[in-house]
């Protein structure tokens, strides 16, 4: 037989470290692999990462602010080690901004990181928001109450007193106006309409004048009472 030849016997021997290599101390070289990714893991959770995530927004309405459109996607850059990060999926970052009443219908609002709040307990930092800007379109309707006026004329008043010397008496004096705040703002009364009455002891169910003012009124109607004035 003959010798086997320096190649073949290279060839034989670097196949055999190949194969010791995949099978050879295979629980040892296991642990070592998952001890690798385990400090991977532990290593990549400490250092800092950026991420966008979701803002909630809630802003501080007056009452008499209602918003007509859903709620705007917002969006912040944040940058914090991966666990920090991870715990806004159940607190998330919010924004809020209060509007007043006297705000204009639609309104363009600005958006800064300051202005995104984030959840105590929560190590993350802001770097961007996203739109810097908002358009709120409000529904903005408010209620207050308003006194009524008479607008009846007297013909005259049972008992021989002067229609002069009757006074008039709403029940209740005082009606709720619901509408676009700035309409209700600027109303000062609700009249009942013009009619003329003949007074008596009894109330008389009166309307009040709503045509025109743009704002709905409950109740829609008062009870008027005559009595005799008190003079001095």
């Amino acid at each position: 037989m003959r010798p086997s030849s320096p190649v073949r016997q290279r060839s034989v021997g670097w196949r055999h470290r190949v194969t010791a290599a995949f099978t050879e101390r295979l629980a040892l070289k296991a642990s070592a692999v998952l001890l690798a990714v385990v400090l991977w893991f532990v290593v990549a959770a400490r250092e800092p990462t950026e991420e966008v995530v979701s803002v909630r927004f809630a802003p501080k309405l007056d009452s008499a602010l209602v918003l007509r459109d859903p709620e705007p996607i917002i969006r912040a850059l944040v940058i914090g080690r991966a666990n920090e990060i991870l715990k806004l999926s159940n607190a998330p970052l919010v924004i809020r901004r209060p509007i007043e009443s006297d705000a204009p219908d639609t309104l363009v609002l600005s958006l800064r990181t300051s202005d995104v709040e984030v959840p105590e307990g929560v190590e993350v930092i802001v770097r961007d928001v996203q739109p810097r800007q908002l358009t709120l379109r409000f529904e903005s309707t408010t209620s207050r109450e308003i006194p009524v006026r008479p607008a009846v004329v007297v013909r005259a008043y049972t008992g021989g007193i002067a229609a002069a010397d009757v006074e008039i008496r709403a029940e209740p004096p005082r009606v709720t106006v619901l509408g676009p705040r700035r309409t209700v703002a600027r109303l000062r009364f609700v009249a009942t309409v013009a009619d003329s009455i003949t007074a008596d002891t009894l109330p008389h169910l009166v309307d009040l004048d709503t045509a025109g003012l743009g704002v709905a009124v409950r109740p829609p109607q008062v009870k008027l009472s005559f009595v005799r004035a008190r003079r001095p």
